[in-house]
């Protein structure tokens, strides 16, 4: 018996909350994102008049998002920024910004833009987005801005947000400046250097960390005071020689006794140096006209060694002799 299916129309709401949950997958981490249970009830800006208190302090809805405006915006709604500067979240950062907005409340606006379709796109604030999200909040309060006019310059606008909040690590760097030079949105390590202000150098060695396998970045991710270019330089030179399952012992070991990049240095060239090779020596027993001795040979570092008791005195010039013999005087 042949069955019919009647197409259902989805509403355009519940597509663009689909498409920002399926836009937003972290490299790290479980968001536990779930369309469901994000609040699609209202979907219109609700601005906001105050930047602090109660609902009280909120007017009734506006009709359009306007520039230079703060509005509580329907989580659903939101895209995360295509070009987002972090690559990594874990689900300690995720869980304490939900934590956070459950109990504190949201203290700082993201910012974001209006795109084509008439939803926000975010410039920065995907952590609070994703915590937002994880404590199953209806709305994120966002800051609208003009739209960036290129992806270089939504992708700089970001960073600066981070950095200026100390919130961008060199493993963001990384991943994110391979990524952008594959797109060709910077075609060059030089071109990118130059836009932020940055020494080839130092793109050069940052970039590097890039290669680390997504354990090891996970692992280190999760230790935020290893998240500096000494360390992470030091952690990768050493996976480079000793793999992820050594890497990623050390680095429990460096979070727990407080190791330094040094302490991480010396790890790596000692892995380098390889344990300490005793000469292989070979020992005969010699007799000599009632005489005693041993013959001692080290075959690795060239050398003889032959020793001899109860010699007589003839006896002994005899020997001596003999072995001089064999060596021209110069």
């Amino acid at each position: 018996m042949a069955t019919g299916f009647k197409k259902r129309e989805v509403s355009a709401d519940r597509v663009a909350a689909v498409e920002s949950v399926s836009a937003s997958i972290p490299i790290v981490g479980d968001p536990r994102m779930s369309p469901s249970e994000i609040g699609l009830a209202d979907t219109r800006p609700v601005l906001i008049t105050s930047g602090v208190g109660s609902s009280q302090d909120r007017t009734a809805v506006s009709s359009d998002y306007q520039v230079g405006t703060v509005y509580d915006v329907p989580v659903g709604l939101i895209k995360s920024n295509p070009f987002n500067p972090r690559a990594v979240y874990t689900t300690t950062a995720v869980d304490n910004m939900a934590l956070s907005l459950s109990t504190s409340g949201q203290r700082i606006s993201a910012t974001g833009y209006i795109d084509d379709q008439g939803s926000i796109t975010l410039i920065e604030g995907e952590t609070r987005l994703r915590g937002a999200r994880a404590a199953g909040l209806a709305t994120l309060r966002i800051e609208i801005r003009p739209r960036p006019a290129s992806d270089r310059e939504l992708y700089e606008e970001a960073r600066a947000a981070n950095v200026e909040r100390r919130e961008q690590t060199p493993l963001d760097d990384a991943i994110k400046w391979k990524e952008l030079l594959a797109k060709k949105v910077y075609q060059t390590q030089a071109a990118l250097a130059k836009s932020l202000g940055l020494g080839e150098d130092h793109v050069s060695r940052t970039l590097s960390l890039a290669g680390l396998s997504n354990r090891v970045i996970h692992a280190v991710a999760e230790n935020p005071e290893l998240l500096n270019h000494k360390m992470l330089n030091a952690l990768r030179e050493f996976w480079d020689v000793e793999g992820d399952e050594a890497t990623l012992e050390l680095i429990l070991e460096v979070a727990k006794t407080g190791m330094g990049y040094r302490d991480v240095v010396a790890r790596r060239k000692a892995a380098v140096k390889g344990p300490v090779k005793r000469p292989r020596s070979t020992r005969e027993a010699l007799s000599f006209k009632g005489a005693k001795g041993e013959l001692k040979s080290f075959e690795e570092d060239g050398r003889i060694e032959l020793s001899l008791r109860g010699l007589s005195p003839e006896t002994a010039h005899e020997i001596t002799s003999k072995l001089m013999a064999l060596f021209s005087k110069e």
